[in-house]
């Protein structure tokens, strides 16, 4: 609105929250398409912006740090996601690989509690590149428990598997445990000791999660967890 030098931007810009371009339980969006639209907000030079609904209110240089941070953080990590799709890295590879430039690391209009770094090169990479991730065993899968059933009787013992949980746990390496375990869970999903397992790890995971949708998805499968060990005990 020329007349009061203000511009109301909807959820381009979230509060002080990292752009919310990658959303694990939402369809694809257009990365460049959401930095282009800021950079046309910013050539307008307004005095004001409005956005998260109009909860949140940038005035002055705020509003172009605001927009400035938003569209370079938007460009740099959607740049090395190409750069590693061209180098042919792995996704799983990827998410860990791509990072915030140092300067803007500590942004106070860059905070994960929204969405994350990880969340957006998910969504950058499936614009691009597709679901496939260039392993031919994924292209077209059999159904995921089918195959950890076959890795299940390799290692012939759920004991094994429970036990390396709980060591890689005691290392902190809660994520890597948490796949381990997912052998077990796959293959024998009325394993209460694997639950309950799970459900620790998750809780862990989550303690050290600031961000509101992985978080949440952590808490959601927690509850699912306690669900089905309370309908195992019937």
């Amino acid at each position: 609105i020329p007349e009061l030098k203000a511009a109301f931007i909807g959820d381009l810009i979230i509060g002080n929250q990292f752009p919310n371009i990658g959303n694990p339980w939402k369809p694809t969006r257009y990365a460049l398409g959401w930095a282009k639209e800021l950079e046309r907000v910013r050539a307008l030079d307004p005095e004001h912006i409005f956005c998260n609904g109009a909860a949140t209110h940038f005035k002055g240089k705020k509003a172009k740090a605001a927009l400035d941070a938003n569209i370079e953080v938007i460009h740099s990590l959607h740049d090395q996601v190409v750069e590693y799709i061209n180098q042919d890295m792995h996704i799983t590879e990827m998410i860990h690989a791509v990072k915030i430039p140092d300067h803007l690391e500590r942004s106070p209009y860059l905070k994960t509690f929204y969405s994350k770094p990880e969340f957006f090169v998910y969504n950058v990479y499936r614009w691009y590149h597709g679901y496939f991730d260039h392993n031919p065993a994924h292209l077209l899968p059999r159904p995921e428990n089918e195959v950890m059933n076959e890795i299940f009787g390799l290692i012939g013992a759920s004991e094994k598997i429970l036990k390396r949980t709980e060591e890689l746990f005691v290392k902190g390496q809660s994520q890597l445990a948490l796949e381990v375990l997912d052998i077990l869970i796959q293959a024998k999903p009325d394993n209460v000791d694997a639950r309950k397992l799970r459900m620790k790890l998750l809780k862990n995971i989550g303690e050290n999660d600031m961000c509101l949708m992985s978080r949440n998805t952590w808490h959601y499968f927690i509850n699912k967890d306690k669900k089905i060990i309370r309908s195992l005990k019937k």
